[in-house]
């Protein structure tokens, strides 16, 4: 029984000792400090009428603060909040009572310094300013920014009177960050004196504007070659003899990329399949390779293609015929009796000629007897041309058809004397 009694009065001893010390710790954990904060707070203003505006901002305050050493350790500025109430002030001058409040942390708040503000008002006025965009980090090289467009083209400033006069412009500044393609953005304005100063005690309304700064591909103007499409073949025996397009050479538009590289411009094909002769056309251009044409620039071009027939010669043989000589006459020699002839023209022409050509014809009409050396002419086919002939001369030899001799008139054999006819003739009348 007696060590029962032992055991239970030591595990009592134990129990009010731990008790104890617990007390202790906890009494530590929560104990309580004051003290004045290593920071000053700003003092925000509110409440302010409609009309009316402050005029600088009222000098910071300074806050002693009660609680556990934890929270108060670790109190930031951002957990108070110090303000005063203009609620139905009017324009002058007021001091006034400062008001600290702990957003954040088991602590409150024991002292105040200074415990009042001064707070200057006066009466707004507000005015219509204009809304200008300031852009930054433009596009690399290649690409120009254009005229930026912004809503609303103004906004309204209202402030004191001296604030609000100091005012030049609005500024919407926007980073273009080296963007390619144009650029969209709601953008805080920002009130500025004529030299550039940020005034800030003023209220722009709307204070943001929707900015947006077009980007494009810069273009720059070059001269380019017109080159003409000329497609299949002209017929068989002809050949394109030149080609002429007008305008020789047009602007257009490239981008740096291509600036450096050769720029041509192709018009429509032009289709010369089995022609035989000339070909005009106008026809529209074809602008490639990232080229365009310039505002002033033609679009279509004149293409005229000269076709010719493909010229050759040949070398072919003539007979030589003779005729009309004159009566009593016969053409007893003629040499040569062929005659060769070179003709030059277009291969169709040449290629058609078939059979035998026509002969070279000598007329001997006006030749007379002998020995006669006589030029030849000759008139080649419609569309050739004669040119060699040779030989040039035919050598002819024209004799007398030779005439029998007349033979010589013999008289007739008479048998009788006319008397004796007579008489005879008498005698058969008498009978």
């Amino acid at each position: 029984m007696r060590r029962a009694a032992q055991e239970a009065t030591l595990l009592i001893t134990v129990v009010v000792l731990a008790l104890v010390v617990w007390f202790v710790i906890a009494d530590a954990e929560n104990r309580e400090i004051e003290t004045r904060l290593g920071f000053s707070l700003q003092v925000d203003v509110i409440d302010l009428g409609s009309n009316l505006a402050v005029v600088g901002d009222p000098l910071p305050v300074s806050v002693t603060v009660v609680g556990r050493e934890e929270d108060v350790e670790s109190a930031r500025p951002e957990h108070f909040k110090a303000t005063v109430s203009l609620r139905n002030r009017s324009a002058g001058r007021h001091s006034l009572p400062v008001r600290v409040e702990a957003a954040e942390g088991d602590v409150r708040v024991r002292a105040v310094q200074p415990e009042t503000a001064v707070v200057i008002l006066q009466e707004t006025v507000e005015r219509e300013v204009p809304v200008v965009v300031e852009t930054s980090n433009p596009p690399p090289l290649g690409f120009r920014v254009g005229a930026s467009e912004v809503l609303p083209e103004s906004a309204i400033v209202s402030g004191i009177a001296t604030e609000v006069e100091a005012v030049d412009s609005l500024v919407a500044r926007l980073d273009l960050g080296g963007a390619t393609v144009s650029v969209e953005r709601s953008v805080l304005l920002e009130a500025r004196t004529a030299g550039g100063g940020a005034v800030t005690q003023v209220v722009v309304n709307p204070r943001f504007a929707q900015v947006r700064v077009p980007i494009d591909q810069e273009l720059f103007r070059r001269t380019a070659s017109v080159l003409p499409d000329i497609t299949g073949t002209p017929a068989e025996g002809y050949r394109v003899s030149s080609v002429r397009v007008s305008p020789a050479t047009v602007d257009v538009l490239v981008s740096v990329d291509v600036l450096d590289a050769e720029v041509r411009v192709l018009t429509q094909p032009v289709d010369i399949t089995g022609v035989e002769g000339n070909v005009a056309t106008a026809v529209a251009l074809v602008f490639g390779g990232g080229a365009a044409p310039a505002g002033d620039s033609d679009t279509t071009a004149r293409v005229v293609v000269v076709v010719e027939p493909v010229i050759t010669s040949v070398r072919l043989p003539v007979d030589i015929e003779t005729f009309g000589v004159r009566e009593q006459l016969e053409l007893s020699f003629a040499w040569p009796l062929t005659a060769q002839v070179t003709l030059r023209g277009p291969v169709a022409l040449i290629s058609a000629l078939t059979g035998p050509l026509e002969p070279i014809q000598v007329n001997l009409g006006s030749y007379a007897t002998g020995r006669h050396r006589i030029d030849l002419s000759w008139t080649p086919p419609e569309g050739l041309e004669l040119v060699e002939l040779a030989p040039t001369q035919v050598t002819v030899t024209l004799n007398a058809i030779p005439q029998p001799e007349p033979e010589e008139p013999t008289d007739p054999e008479v048998d009788e004397s006319p008397d004796e006819e007579q008489s005879s003739a008498e005698e058969d009348e008498s009978e």
